[in-house]
């Protein structure tokens, strides 16, 4: 009698051990699948594609310039502070702190599609940063060192 209600507390005790162990099996594998989609370049390449790529960090994208056909507008809005305000690298109309950049792309290699566009860009965040010696602030653009992969500019 006692012999089955040891064996009935053994096969209790080893069924919830299988069933602990069956969750845990299927949580790492849910994990394992949501860490293969992650790209471990930021920001990811379909920001860069839709937004970044755009204007440096904190202007706002205003269209399309209807002065030059190929450009696109950015606005100061916040007033970011820019060591040259006088500088026609940064800005194109000083009052309205404006600056109008070439229209660009990136492909999905991550390439920018106009070298004169990621040269324009690369003018900006080495010539315009918020005090005299330090870049400007664009994300996935960097003056010195590789950023986060789609532009390396070099010393400009």
């Amino acid at each position: 009698m006692y012999s089955t209600i040891f064996l009935g507390i053994v096969l209790v005790f080893f069924g919830i051990l299988f069933i602990l162990l069956m969750v845990y099996v299927v949580q790492v594998n849910k994990a394992k699948e949501n860490s293969k989609g992650k790209s471990s370049i930021m920001p990811p390449l379909e920001y860069m594609q839709q937004e970044g790529v755009w204007c440096p960090d904190y202007w706002v994208y205003m269209g399309a310039d209807p002065t030059r056909k190929g450009y696109h507008i950015c606005q100061n809005k916040f007033n970011i502070p820019v060591s040259n305000p006088d500088n026609t690298v940064c800005y194109t109309d000083k009052n309205a702190k404006t600056r109008s950049f070439r229209d660009v792309s990136i492909d999905d290699k991550g390439m920018f599609s106009d070298a004169e566009a990621e040269k324009d860009m690369c003018m900006f965040v080495s010539q315009c940063g918020p005090s005299s010696g330090m870049t400007a602030s664009w994300l996935g653009v960097s003056s010195e060192q590789m950023s986060a992969g789609y532009a390396n500019c070099g010393k400009v």
